[in-house]
C-alpha cells in the first residue's frame, strides 16, 4: 500500500481534481457496519470551506447511513481496470450488512477524522460531515463539509498540486452506458483570450451610483 499524505487544510481545494469524478463513497451504519457504493456524479460545490455533494437513491444503505450517522468518505476512482471493475461491484444491490469492499476485493483503512473507512486502493480520499440533505423525487441530495483529505504521496508535488499522470481520475459514463469509464486526467493549458474591459453588472452599477 502506498504512503498516504495528510493534505493541509489550506490545500484542500487544490486536492479535489475535477468538477465531477467517479467515486466510491463509504459510510457506516449505527452498528458500525461498513457500506460502499459507486457514484458517477460527485462534485465540489464550494471552495472555502470546501463542500462536496452527491445524490443517492432512496431506501438504500448510503441513504440511511448518511442520515443516521452524518458522515461519509469520498474515495476517488482511478482509471485502473481493477478498481473500475470493483466500483461496479460495490454498486450492486447487496443486502444490508454486507461489506461491499470485501466482496469487491478492496482494502479498507481507518480514516483520519470520521468513522467510515477510506479505500486504500484509491489514490485520494475526502472525509466529510453532512452539512445538509434535501430529498426530491426519488433522490436524496447530500452536501458534506470536508473535514480531512489525504492522497497518495506520488500523486501530489511539493507544492500540494496534483500529479495528474499518477492520480489518473476516472469518470463513469452513468446508467445508460454503465459498462464505460473514461479517463479524466489529460490536461491542457487554456489562456484567457478575451482582453476587453468587462461591463459592470446591473446591481454593481446601481450600488455605485447610490
Amino acid at each position: 500500500m502506498k504512503n498516504k499524505l495528510v493534505v493541509p487544510e489550506a490545500e484542500w481545494d487544490y486536492a479535489w481534481p475535477l468538477g465531477s469524478s467517479a467515486v466510491i463513497i463509504t459510510t457506516v451504519d449505527t452498528q458500525g457496519r461498513v457500506n460502499a457504493a459507486g457514484f458517477a456524479t460527485c462534485v465540489r460545490v464550494a471552495h472555502n470551506p470546501v463542500f462536496i455533494a452527491f445524490t443517492s437513491g432512496l431506501r438504500n444503505d448510503t441513504h440511511r447511513n448518511v442520515l443516521d450517522t452524518g458522515e461519509f468518505v469520498v474515495n476517488l476512482v482511478p482509471f485502473e481496470q481493477r478498481i473500475m471493475e470493483a466500483t461496479r461491484v460495490v454498486g450492486l444491490p447487496f443486502p444490508t450488512g454486507v461489506n461491499e469492499l470485501e466482496v469487491a476485493g478492496l482494502t479498507a483503512m481507518p480514516s483520519l477524522v470520521v468513522k467510515p473507512p477510506r479505500v486504500a486502493d484509491c489514490h485520494a480520499h475526502f472525509e466529510c460531515k453532512v452539512e445538509w440533505t434535501k430529498q426530491w423525487d426519488t433522490r436524496l441530495m447530500v452536501c458534506g463539509r470536508l473535514v480531512a483529505a489525504s492522497i497518495d504521496e506520488d500523486c501530489i508535488d511539493e507544492n500540494w498540486r496534483i500529479r495528474w499522470e499518477n492520480l489518473r481520475p476516472a469518470s463513469f459514463c452513468g446508467a445508460p452506458y454503465q459498462q464505460f469509464f473514461v479517463p479524466s486526467y489529460q490536461t491542457t493549458f487554456v489562456d484567457m483570450v478575451y482582453t476587453q474591459p468587462l461591463p459592470p453588472r446591473a446591481q454593481q452599477a446601481a450600488a455605485g451610483g447610490a
